[in-house]
C-alpha cells in the first residue's frame, strides 16, 4: 500500500514538475481553460449577487388584508393571532381605519376631513410582509389570507418581483448552459493536449507495453497532468474573476447609491471555491482519460 502511494505521488509530482518546466507553453493553455472557466463564474456571481441584493430589500412585495367594515376587536386579534404564526409571513403591521385615515389626511393635505364625515369609510388592515419573493408562492399566500375570517380582499402587486425573478431565473439557466458548454470546451481542450502528450511519446509507450507495463501505469502520468492542468486553471479563474469583483465594485456601489441602495459583486465563498476547483479537476481528467483510452489502444508493440 505505501509502494502504492509513493508511485501516485511520485507521478503527481513529475506532472506538476513538467508544467513548471515549460512555463510559456503551459501558461498559455492554463490562461485559455481559465478564460473558459472565469466566463460562466463570473455570470455565475452576478445573479449570486443580485439574489443577496434582492433578498435585502426593503421594496419587497406586501400584501395588505382589508377587513370588512363590520369587524370586531376579536376578529382583529384573530387574525392577528393566526399573522404570528404563519411560516410564511416574516413581518406584519396592522394599520386601523382611523390611523388609516389620519395618514391619508397628511399625505394629501386633507386636514379636517374627518370632521366633515358621517363615519370613517376606510377600513382596518394588515400589511403583511411575506418570507419569499417566488410569485407562484406569493399567489398562494395571497389566496389563503385571502380566506381569513373577516377579511374582505387581500391585495398586493407582485409584477416587479415576477419581473425580477424571471430575470434571476434567465440568468441562471443561461449560467447553467454556458457553464455546460464551456466545460464540454474544457474536457475537449484537454483531450487533444493529452492526445498530442501521448502521440509525442508513443516510442516511449511501446517499449513499456513491451516490457508489460499495464495501461494503468502509461495513463497515470497524463491523468496526474489533467489534474493538475484543472486545478491550476480553477485557481486562475477564481483570481480573474476575483480581480474583476474588485475593479467592479466600486463603480457599481457609486452607481446604486443613486439610488439610496447599497449592492456589490461578491467572491468565491470557500465551498464554492472547492467545487470549483474539484469540478475542474474533474473535466480535465475526464478528458485526460478519454485521450488515453483511445490512443493507447492503437499504440502496440511492433
Amino acid at each position: 500500500m505505501r509502494h502504492f502511494f509513493y508511485l501516485h505521488g511520485q507521478s503527481a509530482r513529475n506532472a506538476l514538475i513538467k508544467i513548471l518546466r515549460q512555463p510559456f507553453g503551459s501558461l498559455l493553455n492554463l490562461l485559455m481553460l481559465s478564460v473558459a472557466l472565469a466566463l460562466p463564474l463570473a455570470l455565475y456571481l452576478a445573479i449570486a449577487s443580485i439574489q443577496d441584493w434582492a433578498g435585502r430589500l426593503s421594496a419587497v412585495p406586501q400584501i395588505t388584508l382589508y377587513m370588512e367594515q363590520s369587524a370586531e376587536q376579536a376578529d382583529i386579534s384573530a387574525v392577528n393571532a393566526t399573522l404570528h404564526k404563519h411560516p410564511e409571513v416574516k413581518s406584519f403591521v396592522f394599520i386601523s381605519k382611523g390611523q388609516a385615515l389620519k395618514d391619508m389626511e397628511a399625505r394629501n393635505g386633507l386636514q379636517g376631513l374627518a370632521d366633515g364625515l358621517e363615519s370613517n369609510p376606510l377600513p382596518d388592515a394588515f400589511v403583511v410582509t411575506p418570507t419569499t419573493l417566488e410569485p407562484h408562492e406569493l399567489d398562494l399566500l395571497q389566496k389563503e389570507l385571502s380566506g381569513l375570517p373577516m377579511v374582505s380582499s387581500a391585495q398586493f402587486d407582485a409584477s416587479w418581483a415576477k419581473r425580477l425573478f424571471a430575470m434571476i431565473e434567465l440568468g441562471q439557466r443561461i449560467t447553467w448552459f454556458l457553464g455546460g458548454v464551456l466545460g464540454l470546451a474544457l474536457v475537449l481542450v484537454t483531450h487533444n493536449t493529452i492526445r498530442m502528450q501521448i502521440l509525442a511519446r508513443s516510442d516511449e509507450i511501446e517499449v513499456s507495453k513491451l516490457i508489460g507495463a499495464p495501461d494503468s501505469f502509461i495513463r497515470r502520468p497524463f491523468m496526474y497532468h489533467a489534474l493538475w492542468q484543472g486545478v491550476l486553471s480553477a485557481l486562475i479563474a477564481w483570481g480573474l474573476t476575483s480581480w474583476l469583483t474588485l475593479a467592479a465594485n466600486p463603480a457599481i456601489g457609486a452607481f446604486a447609491h443613486l439610488y439610496n441602495e447599497e449592492v456589490s459583486l461578491r467572491t468565491l465563498k470557500p465551498v464554492e471555491l472547492l467545487v470549483l476547483i474539484a469540478g475542474s479537476a474533474l473535466l480535465s481528467m475526464l478528458g485526460a482519460r478519454m485521450a488515453s483510452n483511445h490512443h493507447l489502444r492503437q499504440i502496440e508493440p511492433r
